[in-house]
């Protein structure tokens, strides 16, 4: 016996199909930092779910980021993915340092003007440090220092044919905007300050959704854009489950 399915049914069972995909994405978070025990079962770079029961010993610690933010866990004991959380008092840590914790949802990229000496955004190339840097499209590139105590001069030169550009920072200035008439592309770069201090910088151009912080924090880590995934992390609302 055939029975004849209405339209109405049909289509809301599609989409109660299409709210239950969407939280599960939702859920989804992506670990970034993993030490101890707990590292073996969930290495940096894989993915939990909503729901998903994790248990950490003495000396474990996870960090995972997803769309509402930054969780750590660093106490042991049982705790679900899923689960209430609660605003750390102390943000993901930076170099040794206590991040600032924020409260509310960040939307797309943070602010470009950096916020202390030991903050600074997604778009900002720290010359400081060596490494990858992912170039986000429609986020201008800065460049950023730690040290802004001083005027400096900055030379920057594109390894391929060796065409430079030299900036100016002002005694308090952490960032500086990239020249509009030296083009960013993919390729080296060696960063000179004076009077000695050298690194090589690969800009990487990264096709991602910036308004979305786990796609954003995947392409980062896939990437090899291990300085801008700290500064992006750091930025981003930092949470800490609530039970333990």
């Amino acid at each position: 016996m055939f029975y004849r399915v209405s339209k109405s049914l049909m289509v809301a069972t599609a989409g109660i199909a299409l709210a239950s995909m969407g939280s599960a994405a939702m859920a989804d978070v992506l670990v970034t930092r993993s030490s101890g025990a707990i590292a073996r079962e969930h290495p940096r770079g894989s993915r939990l779910d909503d729901g998903e029961v994790i248990r950490l010993r003495a000396g474990d610690r996870l960090t995972v980021l997803g769309r509402s933010g930054t969780r750590q866990y660093s106490r042991p004991g049982r705790y679900t993915i899923g689960a209430r959380l609660r605003v750390a008092t102390g943000g993901i840590t930076t170099q040794g340092q206590n991040g600032i914790a924020r409260t509310g949802v960040s939307r797309g990229l943070p602010s470009i003007a950096p916020i202390s000496a030991a903050n600074r955004t997604v778009s900002q190339m720290d010359i400081d440090q060596s490494g990858a840097f992912c170039m986000l499209e429609d986020a201008p590139v800065s460049l950023w220092r730690s040290n802004a105590s001083q005027a400096a001069e900055v030379t920057v030169t594109r390894v391929a044919d060796g065409a430079a550009m030299t900036v100016q920072f002002a005694a308090g200035d952490f960032s500086v905007g990239w020249p509009e008439n030296f083009g960013a592309t993919n390729g080296a770069y060696v960063i000179s300050t004076e009077p000695s201090a050298t690194t090589q910088i690969t800009i990487v151009d990264v096709a991602a959704d910036t308004s979305d912080a786990l796609a954003l924090g995947s392409e980062l880590l896939s990437n090899g854009c291990e300085v801008q995934l700290e500064a992006f992390t750091a930025n981003y609302d930092t949470a800490e489950p609530e039970d333990g």
